[in-house]
């Protein structure tokens, strides 16, 4: 983040000339409320070269602030035209060819089907049974039901303690089945 730290000094001298802030927004016709947070940057930032660098004061302190300002202002329209903010959308209603016959895109893509969930829902439950114990499974298939780990531990006679545990020590299982 940006993170610019003054002296007294420079704080003091910053509120002396904060003027600058606003007669940089009017001049550009910028709205404060969207650009103020964006130039006040450029505008610390100068206040703090303008102090520590005996260079700069060779310049009055509003060009250093203005150059400061247009350069914060220049970094922010360059971050909103980087190609991860550029990017492409799609309507639903484009069409998509299939063999020389036109779709819309929400034609080809499937919507969810309860069935076919249902099927892949078993087969990950088949597929954890080959690697856990019975006691464990029923466990699982409790916890999956919607049972809460009270209502488990009563059924199966253990303590609630021991059902946290054992769903703990079979997280990384149900991931491993899961995720291959």
């Amino acid at each position: 983040m940006n993170e610019i730290v003054l002296t007294v000094e420079q704080q003091k001298f910053a509120a002396d000339n904060h003027g600058l802030v606003y007669s940089f927004l009017n001049s550009r016709r910028l709205c404060e409320d969207d650009f103020y947070d964006i130039v006040i940057f450029g505008f610390l930032r100068a206040v703090k070269r303008y102090s520590d660098e005996p260079k700069a004061r060779q310049y009055a302190f509003s060009t250093i602030a203005w150059r400061e300002m247009v350069q914060s202002l220049s970094n922010y329209y360059k971050s909103l035209t980087r190609q991860k903010r550029q990017a492409y959308v799609i309507s639903l209603d484009s069409v998509v060819y299939r063999d020389e016959e036109a779709l819309s895109l929400q034609e080809v893509l499937s919507t969810p089907d309860p069935l076919m969930a249902d099927l892949e829902t078993e087969l990950l439950m088949l597929e954890l049974a080959s690697r856990v114990s019975k006691r464990d499974m029923d466990v699982i298939r409790m916890k999956a039901g919607g049972y809460g780990v009270r209502d488990i531990a009563k059924t199966k006679k253990m303590s609630m303690k021991g059902v946290n545990e054992l769903l703990a020590g079979l997280r990384d299982i149900v991931l491993a089945v899961c995720y291959e």
